[in-house]
């Protein structure tokens, strides 16, 4: 009698533990495997999160064996709200902890004077891969790539700059492309980036430096500039939300549940802890701010909040015809001198 009433309890335990084993051998491991290659330990893991979905199967037909229509009705919603808040927060995190370590070509072949490649230190000590490109300017330009990505996919940037005469330092974000340390897609370490950037143009003799930031890159130097790296203006092209405060500024409802969800994953995955939001920091910004909003779903509203809290130190620009980050693309001759005399007044070289 006692068997059979602690019976179901036992198969929900079992089930719990076989979807965590799952979402723990899964979410982080497969992504790894395929974006750098299997290791022993992805394969021990992913090993261990299909016995996990196994687990979970057999705890799931035990439970619902022979039962009646109503416990069908109770367990789909079940497995709903499942799939929303447990298991699609943990994939999220999953993809934010892993990027891939493709190579960016080598700067002699840039076609840039005298670029050369560079490793420099983050704060914290990360190994930083970058290209340097030194120009006539007394002055320069941090570039800071989108998450999943590397400098490379910045390039038609460092040309800009590089052609404005701006001395000009791409790196790869720690965890991402060439560099050393453990990817955050969502930015949250890049400050420590931006700050070992920074001190090593101050070493090469570039007295004002500023950032050039796309997407998490732009959420990097606002961070940044906000707990007082010396940079003399940021231009954040594409910032958004990397927290569950910055989401709140234009979601709602479910959806900042399942951010929730995800953030608390992405700590216990990354070992990282959810920063301050940019909502609550950027009023400590003191230098120029220029932020570029494209016609990606609430870029505008995120630009104008962050503008908002920043005060007359920015300026949006609303490029609504320009996918994310796609605006010197789009209009290159306008992205140029924009920002080019963005950077004159707020550098005064």
């Amino acid at each position: 009698m006692v068997a059979a009433a602690l019976r179901p309890l036992a198969r929900l335990a079992a089930g719990a533990a076989g979807l965590l084993v799952a979402l723990y051998g899964l979410a982080p491991h497969v992504p790894h495997a395929v974006q750098r290659g299997p290791s022993l330990e992805d394969v021990a893991w992913i090993a261990a999160g299909i016995g996990g979905l196994v687990v979970l199967a057999i705890a799931v037909h035990g439970a619902l064996r022979g039962r009646t229509w109503r416990a069908w009705l109770v367990a789909v919603p079940v497995a709903l709200l499942t799939l929303q808040f447990v298991v699609l927060p943990a994939v999220l995190a999953g993809l934010v902890v892993n990027a891939d370590d493709a190579a960016s070509p080598p700067a002699a072949s840039l076609r840039l004077p005298d670029a050369h490649d560079v490793t420099v230190r983050a704060r914290d000590g990360v190994r930083l891969a970058g290209w340097y490109v030194p120009g006539r300017r007394d002055a320069g330009v941090v570039v800071l790539h989108g998450s999943h990505g590397t400098r490379a996919d910045a390039l038609e940037h460092v040309r800009m700059l590089a052609g404005a005469g701006f001395a000009v330092l791409a790196i790869d974000a720690r965890g991402h492309g060439q560099s050393g340390g453990d990817a955050n897609a969502l930015g949250w370490a890049g400050a420590d980036d931006v700050a070992g950037a920074v001190a090593a143009m101050r070493a090469m003799g570039i007295r004002d430096v500023a950032a050039l930031g796309l997407s998490m890159g732009a959420e990097e130097a606002l961070r940044a500039a906000a707990s007082g790296v010396p940079l003399r203006a940021v231009v954040a092209d594409g910032a958004g939300g990397s927290t569950t405060a910055d989401q709140r500024l234009v979601s709602s409802g479910a959806e900042v549940g399942v951010t929730w969800a995800a953030m608390r994953a992405t700590e216990l995955l990354s070992g990282d802890d959810e920063p301050a939001p940019l909502r609550d920091v950027a009023a400590h910004i003191r230098a120029p701010v220029l932020l570029v909003a494209s016609g990606a779903r609430h870029e505008h509203d995120y630009a104008e909040a962050y503008r908002e809290r920043i005060g007359a130190r920015a300026a949006v620009w609303d490029v609504p015809d320009a996918g994310h980050t796609e605006a010197l693309r789009e209009h290159p001759a306008a992205y140029g001198m924009r920002v080019e005399a963005f950077l004159e007044r707020a550098l005064r070289r």
